[in-house]
Order: structure tokens, then C-alpha cells, then sequence
């Protein structure tokens, strides 16, 4: 690919990078900025990870997971490059913005239909089950070589970006990109065991809470979820503890569409929300109109109101997308 022979010609040009992606960063983000630090290691750069939020408690068992920070101690330190990974617009990378501007060129790398191409370089693969899979394509281009340290972030990255393998970005390349990297002595266990079932008592009370009030509407073919942010005190958890609450409301049988509304801990009148759907609705598009964005079954948004507000207003557009 063009691009991809752009983005390799940058990487060896340039000495020092800067590695972030967006906000509330979760197995994809984390996943590639970490194979993409050990793939500048190989190429004998140097780099910074730089994330908005910290890193959820169910990834801290990476190996290097330390190298990301949450702050550039020196505000005068300079990168030639900026890499934006698995994030469809600036603004989604929250306060690291500003670091991203100063670099001399900055370099897109992601797989969401809304990607707006707010790079000097934009490698944007729609068909990519994940950036973490286009992370490994540039291992490949440049022949830099994959370690079991490697292998693990990137199946950990598609991993978890394909729901196991459930959703329809999992194509036969995603499975046999997955087969390579299990030969590198990944134990597909112990990683599911330490993402998906090593919960908190209080995380597992917060999923009981919101299945316990989900709503099924439009004749059983939308379902909604919603937590709001006392229940995050009293389960003393936090937001990122509802990573994979949509999938349940999704899971209903007869249900078209699912949406989850979680609640800002920090401003007032804020709901994130996050939609999952089937079959021939695009939630991409319901998510743009609110000026959110991801892909066509699964995406998510921002929306401002109080809670019945935002409701009325997500679930008309879901109703007129059915």
C-alpha cells in the first residue's frame, strides 16, 4: 500500500515519536501503542506513550504497561512526530491535542468509517478488525521482528476490538493474523482470564444493577441499558468497569439495536453512549448526528441533557434508523 510506504519512510526519518490514542483507552488502544513503542524500538527511536486517561485495572498485567503516562513532565519537550492510533478524530485523544499540534507531522492510524483525516499522513482501513492489526502489517512491511511480548499486544488488541472474534470485522486474515501470533506462545486463557473474568465484587453488582433495569422498546427490537454515576460510588468502581455492558443488551434475542447510556462522573448533564447493532443498521450514523462516530454496528457518542432528555432524543433516532 501507498500509504503504508508513506508511514514507513516517516518512522525511519524521524528520531523521536510521540504515541497516543483516545481517551478512556481500552484493549485495542492500549494494545497497539504498545507494539507500535516496541516497533520504533526496533527501528532504534525513541518515543513517549502519552494517554489522557489511566490505564483500566483489567490491563495492568501487560509487560511495559508502565511506559504509558498520563503527563509529559517537561511541557517543552519536543517530538518530531506525532502517531494517533484507533482514533477517528483529534478531539478524541482529549488533552494530548495540544502535544499532537506541535509535532512536525502527525500520522493517523485507524480502522472507524468516521475517521475524519485529521493527519499529515491518514492510513484509515475500514476493513481492519482493528489498528492493532494494522500495527502488525507495518511489522510486516518493515520486517521488524514480532516477540511473544509483541504477539501479545497486538492478539490482545484484535482480541478484544473483535469482541472474541464475535463481531463482523473478524475476517478469514483477522484468523489467520491470530494464528501467527499464537505461535508465539500465547496462552489464549490465562489473557481472557485476566480481561474478562477477573472482576471485582463491586463490578459484578454495577452489571447486575443495569441488567436489572434494562428496557427493551419499539416492539423488542431496541434495548437500553443505563447507569448513572451514584451507582459507581456505591459499587465503588469505576466507569471503565462497563466496557462490555452494551453486548448485553445486545445479546436479548429479537434485539436490533442496543444502547447504553452511562453517566459522566466528572460534568454534570453529560451521558456517553454507546451503541451495538445487527444485521442492516448503521449506529455509525446515529452516533455522527450527535457528533460521535465508530462503525457501522458498533459506535458511540457523547450527548448533553438530563437523562430523559438524552434518551428521548438518542432513541427517536434509533427508532427512525429501524
Amino acid at each position: 500500500m501507498e500509504t503504508i510506504e508513506k508511514i514507513t519512510k516517516v518512522l525511519k526519518k524521524y528520531d523521536k515519536f510521540l504515541i497516543t490514542s483516545h481517551i478512556n483507552p481500552e484493549g485495542d488502544s492500549l494494545g497497539s501503542q504498545l507494539a507500535m513503542a516496541e516497533l520504533l524500538k526496533c527501528l532504534g527511536k525513541k518515543f513517549v506513550i502519552f494517554d489522557n486517561d489511566k490505564v483500566p485495572e483489567r490491563y495492568r498485567f501487560l509487560p511495559g504497561i508502565n511506559l504509558i503516562r498520563n503527563d509529559i513532565k517537561d511541557e517543552n519537550e519536543k517530538f518530531d512526530a506525532a502517531i494517533v492510533l484507533d482514533c477517528p478524530n483529534l478531539k478524541r485523544v482529549g488533552r494530548v491535542r495540544e502535544a499532537v499540534k506541535k509535532t512536525e507531522t502527525v500520522i493517523n492510524i485507524d480502522h472507524h468509517v468516521s475517521n475524519e483525516k485529521f493527519g499529515d499522513l491518514n492510513w484509515v482501513e475500514e476493513g481492519a478488525s482493528s489498528a492493532g492489526e494494522m500495527v502488525y502489517k507495518l511489522y510486516k512491511s518493515l520486517n521488524c521482528k514480532i516477540t511473544k511480548t509483541v504477539a501479545l499486544y497486538l492478539y490482545i488488541a484484535i482480541l478484544t476490538d473483535t469482541g472474541s472474534f464475535n463481531y463482523s470485522n473478524t475476517s478469514g486474515a483477522t484468523h489467520e493474523i491470530i494464528s501467527e501470533l499464537l505461535g508465539y506462545g500465547i496462552e489464549p486463557y490465562d489473557v481472557s482470564q485476566s480481561i474478562y473474568e477477573n472482576k471485582t465484587l463491586g463490578e459484578v453488582k454495577l452489571l447486575a444493577k443495569a441488567l436489572s433495569d434494562l428496557k427493551v422498546l419499539a416492539s423488542g427490537k431496541v434495548a437500553c441499558l443505563v447507569v448513572r454515576k451514584d451507582l459507581f460510588r456505591k459499587t465503588k468502581t469505576k466507569p471503565t468497569a462497563c466496557e462490555n455492558f452494551v453486548n448485553f443488551a445486545r445479546s436479548v434475542k429479537g434485539v436490533n439495536v442496543a444502547v447504553f447510556f452511562r453517566e459522566d462522573i466528572n460534568k454534570k448533564n453529560v451521558f456517553h453512549v454507546s451503541f451495538r447493532s445487527t444485521g442492516r443498521v448503521d449506529v455509525n450514523r446515529i452516533a455522527s448526528f450527535f457528533g460521535g462516530g465508530g462503525h457501522k454496528n458498533a459506535a458511540g457518542c457523547n450527548v448533553r441533557g438530563s437523562l430523559n432528555e438524552v434518551k428521548k432524543k438518542v432513541l427517536e433516532k434509533v427508532k427512525d434508523a429501524l
